[in-house]
């Protein structure tokens, strides 16, 4: 299986794996890497190769410094001799306002930067490159047994960047967090000084006050020394005023931040119970992969970071909180057979079909059942296949360094994966206007653990014609333009009573049965 880094026992590591700027079990170099373009006072910290112990890596003077942090009976510090924090929390938290100075003299400098484990990039460029996605290998399986496990991989894809997409969002609010309580603590500082300020000026106020009455009354003062007394008593109380209004203009700043705070500190525990969500997703969908795909899967979680750290933030807002519907499995077809996919997708209707009617169900026939398959003509695109109304329409996929989307669009997402998630929230007119569905079901079942029978969307598998079929279907089967309307479709056949067509019900209301039957007629 891949590795994960070692989690830290508790105690002086206690919520440490929460924190974005702990490394876990990362290597000196690729640290040193990361902090190599970032500013003085950055900072990571990480394992150190002393069990129990860690590493601080901080920037300073264009160079990377490391120190270690001790741990022993439940404290830690920089020195064995002075272990007198709880946590390494405690321990960062406390020189994010003092210098690293009062350890060492010639490290002057604050852990003012943490720098998030998922910012993993070189230049502020990513290491890792969409393109060397080209998940359109995986529709070019040989047989079923490789067939299924891409498709596993494929779901493990899926699972780990809504988990990374997740990770992301938590870790911006964590450190939009520091930022906002960094202010606020300043903020208090300042506010603080300026009531000291203030408490030392009124003193001296009163005493200027007493020495311009006492020289204006006074025969041996000249006009000048009265001037210059009565001009420091102005001067004071100008400062003083001066200060009144910064010291308010902070009081109200400090009340907003606050508010500011609540806000952002309830927005990061959503977004950590989200999380926990998501890799609980994860490890489900990791703990039924076979063992023997782990070289595999660890070129998957590796990239994983990367990817979504590349992805526009505004992307990866939209695409977390849309749900995971369905698996790789239920949507991907291996082949490129545009009859065969246009047979696969009337195969799906006339079992959801067959479905309604077992269990009573009366509505329309089914649209926006798709799947997506590699493109015939062209090596380095896929095609998705929509059935809606009377038509199946095949529309073109590419790639390019945004991701995956329609050909001429202007929206890219990530993966086909994310792909599929958005349209079956976003209407396909978008793209074309005579698609008036969103992705409503895909064509084929889940995969099961039975490998006694070949997957039906696997290589090599053919759907033969159905009768309904030439019905409707027979001037619309293979349209390659969805902006061109069928000719002349035929009326569209009732889901619940194919054995007699002219016996159309023209109630369109949804009928629920009380129970449903045990087994389901294909």
């Amino acid at each position: 299986m891949a590795t994960t880094p070692s989690t830290p026992s508790a105690g002086v590591a206690h919520n440490l794996m929460e924190q974005g700027w702990f490394w876990g079990d990362a290597d000196r170099s690729t640290v040193s890497q990361a902090l190599s373009d970032q500013p003085d006072g950055s900072f990571v910290v990480r394992n150190a190769s002393q069990p129990g112990d860690f590493t601080l890596s901080v920037k300073y003077n264009n160079q990377v410094k490391l120190l270690r942090i001790a741990v022993k009976d439940g404290k830690c510090g920089f020195n064995t001799d002075q272990l007198t924090h709880d946590s390494v929390i405690k321990l960062i938290e406390f020189h994010r306002n003092i210098s690293l100075n009062v350890f060492n003299d010639s490290l002057d400098v604050r852990l003012l930067y943490p720098v998030s484990v998922r910012r993993n990039s070189q230049n502020g460029k990513p290491l890792f490159k969409k393109g060397h996605l080209q998940q359109r290998l995986i529709l070019n399986a040989r047989n079923d047994t490789e067939w299924r496990e891409r498709l596993e991989l494929e779901n493990l894809r899926a699972v780990h960047l809504a988990f990374e997409r997740g990770a992301k969002l938590y870790d911006s609010a964590h450190q939009e967090m520091e930022k906002a309580e960094t202010l606020y603590h300043a903020l208090t500082q300042s506010i603080r000084d300026n009531e000291v300020k203030l408490e030392k000026l009124q003193t001296v106020l009163e005493t200027e006050s007493v020495v311009v009455n006492e020289s204006a009354a006074s025969l041996s003062h000249s006009e000048m020394l009265k001037n210059v007394f009565v001009n420091n008593k102005m001067f004071l109380e100008e400062s003083i005023r001066r200060i009144q209004a910064e010291l308010e203009s902070s009081t109200e700043k400090k009340k907003t931040l606050s508010g500011i705070l609540v806000e952002i500190s309830t927005k990061k525990e959503n977004w950590k119970a989200r999380l926990y969500k998501l890799m609980e997703l994860r490890g489900a969908v990791y703990d039924q992969i076979d063992p023997s795909l782990s070289h595999k899967m660890g070129s998957i979680l590796d990239a994983g970071a990367e990817l979504i750290n590349s992805e526009p933030t505004k992307v990866t807002q939209l695409l977390v909180d849309m749900e995971l519907k369905w698996t790789p499995a239920q949507f991907l077809m291996c082949g490129a057979s545009k009859e065969n996919a246009a047979n696969a997708l009337i195969h799906a209707r006339y079992r959801i079909a067959q479905l309604d009617k077992a269990v009573g169900l009366k509505r329309e026939p089914m649209d926006g059942i798709f799947l997506i398959r590699a493109s015939a003509s062209q090596s380095d695109k896929l095609v998705l296949s929509v059935l809606y109304g009377e038509r199946v329409s095949h529309c073109l996929i590419e790639q390019n360094e945004e991701g995956w989307g329609f050909e001429h669009s202007n929206v890219y997402l990530t993966t086909i994966a994310d792909f599929v998630r958005y349209y079956s929230h976003f209407s396909l007119e978008t793209h074309a206007d005579a698609i008036k569905t969103t992705l409503k079901m895909p064509a084929f079942d889940p995969v099961t653990k039975d490998t006694s029978r070949p997957l039906r969307n696997g290589p090599g598998q053919i759907f033969t014609p159905l009768p309904i079929s030439t019905k409707y279907m027979e001037k619309a089967l293979l349209s390659d333009d969805p902006t061109k309307p069928p000719e002349s479709p035929e009326p569209r056949p009732d889901s619940w009573n194919s054995s007699s067509p002219d016996n159309r019900s023209t109630d369109s209301r949804l009928v629920r049965p009380t129970s449903f039957p045990e087994t389901i007629p294909e």
